[in-house]
């Protein structure tokens, strides 16, 4: 009976010290697998092979589900390909996962962006600075988050701080250009937007500088360069809204019939530009008060051109006001 007690006690202790050992054993095999399918995902990635990295991602995180690159990983393909729903489930378990992951909050605040939920993007923005002060992208894009919800009293310190960290990005410059515009600090404004256009990879980066460029010179007086400006971009990429910065550019100098012919080329290049339907409708309206109130016919077209604008954009007051006011003359 002794004996038999002794084997089992003796057995017993055995296995005390055997399982720990096999635990470790599988918990480094688990480890491996882990890094393999990491390894074999980038690889993947890195060659533009996406459902095949996708698919080790989700790999790993069968082995463990709390791999937060892993959760990156597939939160990027979702992001790159447009889906910013899953993308943002993905970076924000991230960030629970691990908390001080500039990564997770940086891309979770890109993709809420990109849905329009710009109060949460700007937290996790914030998020991912506290965590590494340094983020040209973040500082930038908190700045664009911050304009985009129309306090660019509060975009400026972020937008200047992307410049200096990034002295080479077209992003954080065009940026700053914007956000001084939206001050009324114009001068500043055509400066940034000049290193913008140096820094412009290609026409669909530069065309929004240079319409900025020109709309701060407007604001400023400068006509004759704003017309360079924009004389320029529209032999280069023609559109509505070059066309018609240009004819306000070219009605605040009197020029009105040539203004005209500005609001009408953008008009025909977007027919839903309301900007420039109301540029089209005031030309009209001028040219019909200056000319002795004889010809109706730019009296009606006017206010055809202010009619249309609301149908397609009802809550313009000052619009309204125009109506109320020349409808009858």
């Amino acid at each position: 009976m002794k004996r038999t007690i002794l084997k089992l006690t003796l057995g017993m202790m055995l296995l005390a010290v055997l399982l720990p050992g096999c635990q470790a054993r599988r918990d480094a095999e688990r480890k491996a697998r882990i890094a393999e399918y990491m390894d074999r995902a980038a690889q993947y990635k890195n060659d533009g092979l996406e459902d095949s990295a996708f698919a080790m991602f989700g790999q790993a995180l069968l082995e463990n589900p709390r791999v937060v690159d892993a959760h990156i990983g597939i939160g990027d393909i979702y992001k790159e390909r447009g889906d910013y729903d899953k993308a943002s489930v993905r970076f924000e378990l991230a960030a629970a996962i691990e908390p001080t992951n500039f990564n997770a909050h940086y891309n979770l605040g890109v993709c809420k962006q990109l849905l329009g939920d710009l109060a949460f993007a700007i937290k996790a923005y914030k998020r991912a600075i506290n965590l590494e002060p340094n983020s040209a992208e973040a500082n930038r894009d908190l700045a664009s988050a911050y304009l985009q919800e129309s306090k660019p009293g509060l975009a400026l310190s972020y937008a200047k701080r992307a410049t200096e960290l990034d002295g080479e990005s077209f992003g954080a410059w065009a940026n700053l250009g914007f956000i001084y515009s939206r001050t009324e600090r114009y001068s500043e404004a055509i400066e940034a937007f000049r290193s913008a256009s140096e820094l412009a990879g290609s026409e669909d980066d530069l065309s929004p500088v240079l319409i900025g460029l020109a709309d701060a010179h407007i604001r400023m007086g400068n006509y004759s360069r704003a017309t360079n400006t924009l004389n320029t971009l529209i032999g280069s990429k023609p559109s509505s809204t070059a066309h018609e910065r240009l004819g306000v550019c070219l009605f605040k100098q009197r020029k009105y019939e040539d203004a005209l012919r500005e609001f009408k080329k953008a008009v025909e290049l977007d027919g839903q530009d309301t900007a420039a339907l109301n540029g089209l409708g005031v030309a009209y309206m001028t040219l019909y008060i200056e000319g002795g109130r004889d010809n109706t016919f730019q009296r009606d077209q006017a206010l055809k051109a202010w009619s249309k604008s609301l149908d397609l954009k009802p809550n313009q007051s000052s619009i309204v006001s125009l109506v109320t006011r020349y409808s009858d003359i």
